[in-house]
Formats: C-alpha cells, sequence, structure tokens
C-alpha cells in the first residue's frame, strides 16, 4: 500500500490512490468509534448509575463483541484489497504500457506482469522520466 505512487494521473485508472485514503482515515477515525463503542454498551448496562463496568458490559456482551469485531475487520478488508490487487495480472492496455515503459527504462520485463510489477516501473520512472508518461495509459 505505501509503494503505490501518490500521483493524480492514475486517480482516473487505479483505485488504489482513493482505498489508500480511505484506510488512512480509518486509522484515525476507528479507535474513537471503539471507545465510543465500549462506553455505549456500559452506559446502556447500567455502568454510570454506579454500578462496575465489568458488570454493566455483561448486559450487552454480545451485540459489544460483534460490534468491535465489524470496526477492526474494517482496515483488514482494505489491506486484504490491497494484497489482493497486487497479484492480479495487468490486462491488454495495462500490459502494453508496461512492456513500453521497461523498453524505456531498458529493463527486463516480466513475462505475466501483475499490478506489483507494474508498480515497481512506475516507481522506477517516475524520478528519471516525470509524470508526463503517465497520460499513455
Amino acid at each position: 500500500m505505501q509503494k503505490w505512487p501518490n500521483e493524480p494521473l492514475l486517480n482516473p485508472v487505479f483505485a488504489e490512490n482513493r482505498v489508500k485514503k480511505c484506510l488512512n482515515a480509518v486509522n484515525y477515525i476507528i479507535p474513537p468509534f471503539i471507545v465510543l463503542t465500549l462506553a455505549w454498551a456500559i452506559y446502556l448496562g447500567g455502568g454510570f448509575k454506579y454500578i462496575p463496568w465489568y458488570i454493566a458490559i455483561r448486559q450487552n456482551l454480545e451485540v459489544t463483541i460483534i460490534s468491535l469485531l465489524v470496526l477492526l475487520l474494517m482496515p483488514v478488508q482494505g489491506y486484504y484489497w490491497f494484497y489482493r490487487r497486487s497479484i492480479t495480472p495487468l490486462n491488454d492496455k495495462q500490459k502494453k504500457f508496461y512492456t513500453q515503459l521497461c523498453k524505456k527504462l531498458d529493463m527486463q520485463s516480466s513475462n505475466i506482469p501483475n499490478m506489483s510489477d507494474l508498480e515497481f516501473v512506475i516507481n522506477k520512472a517516475l524520478p528519471k522520466l516525470g509524470n508526463e508518461f503517465l497520460k499513455d495509459l
């Protein structure tokens, strides 16, 4: 995820920049929601009426655990998406772009390139060729 280039010209073609922004936002948003979920479970169990929190949370334990699992698995889904996307083979247009870019950089192209190969080549080409070559994609 961190290796993917943050180039605005790639936004219409690839969803990686949008997913990357969402995952970064989720990493900041999820912790307050976890605290809010726990506080709400304690409140519903009567925890703010002089009942110990461990007794109050037992009243809604199943719902609290399911809510926390949903909140904690949201970023995991995004990271899994990035993994699956990185091993996805390139389509014909992307393959053509990949081989042309490898020729410009005098690199050996892979026989069956995937998205991580394309990311590697784009990161190599950005300092050398600028971002004008991305318009060909």
